[in-house]
């Protein structure tokens, strides 16, 4: 399903790979790398060409055909870490844990973890559940998805099978699914002069220096006075509700890709 399911999408290989690089800041020295749920490869790709010695493990037959010439092993994750002999100083699983039941994943992380060699990192990336767009709908597109992680359940994980969390997050490579652009809630382009002002404006000024002291020039005077403080207030007042409404975007729609990056010291 997983072959069909990615064109269904439209989850093109150079979308995918451009995601998936971003996580080799995290293996800064080449080594021997096993990639789980490797798909069409496209991670391994940048892997090689980074210098590292890459394997894969997928079971759809689909994907791994398409993924031509790599190294990559046609089995499920679980059965591989049980029977392979194979150490290795990093293991990737992008998008995997989601799935599997939590018994699953927590068998797979105590299978990697005994699969490092020591100083080795385990990187799991998974959906974010704290992304309102990613666990209202998105998640639960993919037929095959089981449950969401979230971070701390993923860091309980790999600390229980003896890794220390060496990085955590959220990818800032990642779909954010903003409903707008967050630049659009700046007022900047209020004029200037409601932001800070003199006891007196530039319009009432001119209007006193014409109609001298009269009555009528103090009363229209008092009501501009008034005006611009209305005008005032209601900018500081727009300023702050933009201000929660960002930071509610912010919240509701952080970026749709959470990972962790645990070391077996």
């Amino acid at each position: 399903m997983g072959a069909d399911w990615y064109a269904q999408r439209g989850f093109t290989s150079e979308m995918v790979r451009r995601a998936r690089a971003w996580y080799l800041q995290f293996l800064p020295k080449p080594g021997d790398l096993l990639d789980v749920g490797c798909g069409r490869g496209e991670f391994l790709d940048a892997a090689s060409e980074a210098n590292h010695q890459v394997t894969g493990v997928d079971h759809d037959p689909s994907m791994i055909a398409a993924a031509g010439h790599l190294n990559i092993h046609e089995n499920h994750v679980l059965d591989y870490l049980q029977t392979t002999s194979n150490l290795y100083d990093a293991i990737t699983a992008f998008h995997v844990i989601e799935h599997l039941e939590i018994r699953d994943a927590s068998a797979f992380i105590r299978l990697a973890a005994d699969r490092l060699r020591p100083g080795g990192r385990l990187i799991i990336a998974t959906p974010n559940p704290g992304s309102l767009p990613t666990i209202t709908h998105e998640f639960w597109r993919d037929p095959t998805h089981v449950r969401p992680y979230d971070r701390e359940l993923i860091e309980y994980l790999t600390t229980t099978s003896g890794l220390t969390t060496e990085s955590a997050g959220v990818n800032p490579e990642s779909e954010r699914g903003l409903p707008v652009n967050l630049d659009d809630l700046s007022l900047s382009s209020v004029s200037k002069s409601l932001e800070s002002r003199d006891d007196e404006s530039l319009v009432s000024r001119w209007v006193a220096g014409r109609l001298a002291s009269s009555s009528y020039a103090k009363n229209l005077e008092r009501s501009l006075h008034e005006t611009t403080d209305g005008l005032l207030h209601t900018r500081q007042e727009l300023d702050r509700i933009a201000g929660l409404l960002r930071r509610f975007l912010e919240v509701a729609y952080e970026p749709s890709e959470i990972y962790v990056v645990a070391q077996n010291c």
